[in-house]
């Protein structure tokens, strides 16, 4: 899956052309190259800046993870997972995460940053170090204030600005003042400005947003008896601090605890109290906004702020009262994961999904603090629970991860309410079977008068027993068991889910499972849709294998749209049975071979024993008869070798990726169909916009004309727009 993760440059770059120069050179033959430096001497922009310039030399993409969400001394396998988000790896397996990031790059030639190491040095070294050792195109850039100390590191410490630094002031005065045109003087002033902030880029900046209001000879004046005794950064950060109101202070410290990014309400909730009213949140946000201490970026239609980890840390220094602002912090992502779970099948299903997507960094750190509190494991198995119920490791992460994140809670050694530990307890085991391991089941816990907890205890047993023993009977006794209580309790998507399950079992007829889609299309519900569109192909496999290939084709195209790899990969291996049946044996092989190696990427097997294993079996025994060994083994390999989204295209019939594939759609204007296309291939506004060279705003007003001209309601239903013109 070429391409790449790398963040939108958000300003200007300024200088540093010896700086990059002297990188490129080394990366010509290092495969580590660490950046070192003071906090806010530009490791991050700098580092930034070079992979872009690089990307296109690396066939499968520039990648992006930051660890500065990772708290000091975070464990090694969340560092990893951290690493594998970076990378776009999804992994569902029972492997190690560092086992799954060898894999992914071992024939991979990319470059990776990783971001904000020095706290985590003793995680992040041997991690790096068997990643390059597994890889011989892998080229690894690391910003950090120390070096990693590994064999075959680079190291270049990045010194501050010398003559660029006035530079740099002047750009961004003009960018803040366009009107701003600086006289011999000026420059003058500036010099001696930039040289009492030590040509520091961050402070400069810092110093930047400021001019405004107060000019830059007034600023050298204040900065004059200050610095007589602090120099640099801390002195910056410092006066910076005394500048802003009371309300802007207290919002800094108290924005400390969040972990990557936020919006308006999550900082209302979280940093408001009696000293830091409500209403006064959002003018502190603008306020630290507009002195450079908060980064704003639109998001379809909304404002995200984060903060530099050194200003971060900075606020942490001030916050006088953390635990009851992590209190809030983790009472705010839990009711946001415990809504996203309850929310599920319904109109906004992909909404909430995105909003999962979106502030799992958040919802992590919640957790992370909660198992670390002493009686607050509870809290984070609610959690852990909340984002199984609402898909999120299907669709945004992997499902191990999810699974270690249960096992974590389920030890943590405190006293648990018994309903919530059998629910914790039934979703661990249901997600060791889907991972192929069912030795690591736990013990459930039966019968304990909560509809909800029992109503999961019996998904679990039903899951076992189709997927480890294949026992019809039971698969069904238990499945609609289980669909009840959970209707009594009102948890409709659950049961839906059950539902699901049951179909993919073979326990729904054809008008069982037509009924579900015609359920998830009335309602909306994207993420439903596909599912539901999957069991209704599967259960033509039998009796028609036509309208079997016809209705996968659709869900695999859904699946795509959703960014579902899970989704895909299942939907394919199905597709390549329906094909089979349907005597399209060739192309059966290919999606086949293609599905194996989608598997292997993202960690998924086929369960053995169970219904999978043996369909998947069948049809390649068919297809071996049919096209004789020789030409299945070549047919596989084929399929392997497509690449993810070549594999998608030819199993949705759609054509490859392209515009020149798609037939014109006579309604839309050419950049609305370039937006469409981005949509339905799971592009972001944002990730939109920086392909484009558009802004966010502008992404979102060709989005909103789409959906007025197609006549449909949701980025789902443009997706499918586009795929089913791709099809005609």
């Amino acid at each position: 899956m070429a391409g790449g993760s790398l963040p939108t440059e958000i300003s200007s770059f300024v200088g540093r052309r010896d700086d990059l120069a002297s990188m490129r050179r080394l990366l010509a033959t290092a495969h580590l190259l660490t950046v070192t430096g003071v906090g806010g001497v530009g490791k991050t922009r700098v580092s930034l800046r070079l992979a872009y310039e690089l990307r296109r030399s690396f066939a499968d993409g520039a990648w992006w993870a930051d660890l500065s969400t990772l708290h000091r001394g975070a464990e090694p396998q969340l560092v990893a997972e951290t690493i594998a988000k970076g990378l776009g790896v999804q992994d569902h397996s029972t492997r190690t995460t560092t086992e799954v990031l060898l894999d992914h790059v071992r024939d991979r030639r990319l470059l990776l940053v990783l971001d904000n190491c020095e706290h985590l040095i003793d995680a992040v070294g041997p991690i790096v170090r068997a990643m390059l050792a597994a890889s011989a195109e892998l080229r690894v850039i690391a910003t950090s204030r120390q070096p990693l100390g590994i064999a075959g590191e680079h190291v270049l410490e990045l010194r501050p600005l010398a003559s660029e630094a006035v530079t740099l002031l002047l750009d961004r005065m003009h960018a803040a003042m366009p009107e701003f045109e600086p006289t011999a003087g000026d420059r003058d002033t500036a010099l001696r400005l930039c040289q009492r902030l030590d040509g520091l880029p961050l402070a400069i900046e810092l110093a930047a947003a400021q001019l405004r209001s107060i000019g830059m000879a007034t600023l050298l004046e204040r900065l004059g008896d200050r610095f007589r005794l602090l120099t640099g950064l801390a002195a910056t950060l410092d006066w910076s601090y005394q500048l802003c109101t009371e309300h802007q202070r207290l919002l800094w410290a108290r924005l400390s605890v969040f972990a990557g990014d936020l919006d308006l309400a999550a900082a209302e909730q979280v940093c408001a109290d009696d000293l830091l009213p409500h209403e006064e949140v959002l003018a502190a946000l603008a306020g630290l906004a507009e002195r450079s201490l908060l980064i704003s970026e639109h998001r379809g239609g909304r404002v995200r702020y984060r903060m530099l980890e050194t200003i971060r840390e900075y606020g942490a220094q001030q916050l006088d009262d953390p635990e009851s602002v992590q209190i809030r912090h983790r009472d705010y992502f839990r009711r946001l994961a415990y809504e996203a779970a309850t929310q599920w099948h319904g109109p906004d299903e992909l909404r909430w999904l995105e909003r999962i997507r979106t502030d799992l960094p958040n919802v992590l750190a919640a957790m992370g603090w909660s198992l670390s509190t002493p009686g607050e494991s509870a809290a984070a198995l609610e959690m852990a629970i909340s984002l199984m119920r609402s898909h999120c490791w299907y669709v945004v992460g992997g499902l191990a991860e999810g699974l270690r994140w249960l096992r974590l809670a389920l030890a943590a050694g405190e006293e648990q309410p018994t309903p919530l530990r059998a629910m914790g307890l039934a979703w661990a085991s249901i997600i060791a079977v889907f991972l192929g391991d069912p030795a690591q089941a736990p013990e459930l816990i039966p019968d304990t008068g909560d509809a909800l907890a029992d109503a999961s205890t019996l998904t679990a047993r039903a899951i076992w027993a189709w997927i480890v023993e294949y026992n019809y009977a039971v698969v069904a006794e238990n499945f609609a068991a289980a669909r009840d209580l959970f209707l009594r309790a009102g948890a409709v998507g659950d049961a839906f889910a059950t539902e699901l399950w049951f179909a993919f079992n073979g326990g729904e007829p054809e008008t069982g499972c037509q009924a579900l889609v015609d359920r998830a299309e009335g309602l909306g519900a994207g993420y439903s849709l596909a599912n539901a569109t999957w069991a209704l192909g599967s259960s033509f496999l039998a009796t028609d294998p036509e309208r079997a290939v016809t209705s996968i084709e659709k869900s695999l195209r859904r699946f795509q749209a959703i960014d579902d790899l899970w989704g895909c990969g299942w939907t394919m291996e199905m597709l390549s049975w329906a094909c089979t049946a349907a005597g399209h044996h060739e192309r059966a092989a290919i999606l086949m071979g293609a599905a194996g190696k989608l598997w292997s990427d993202i960690g998924l097997r086929l369960y053995r024993p169970g219904p999978f294993a043996m369909g998947h079996d069948r049809a390649a025994a068919t297809l071996t008869e049919a096209l004789g060994e020789r030409a299945f083994r070549a047919a596989i390999d084929e399929g392997a070798e497509l690449g993810f989204d070549r594999a998608v295209a030819m199993g949705a019939r759609v054509g490859l990726p392209t515009r020149s594939a798609s037939p014109p759609l006579p309604e839309l204007t050419a950049r609305e169909r370039e937006v469409a296309e981005l949509v339905a291939a799971g592009l972001t506004n944002p990730q939109i916009a920086a392909k484009l060279f558009l802004g966010a705003r502008t992404v979102q007003t060709h989005l909103r004309s789409i959906m007025n001209k197609l006549g449909v309601n949701n980025r789902t239903q443009v997706a499918a727009h586009i795929a089913d013109s791709r099809a005609r």
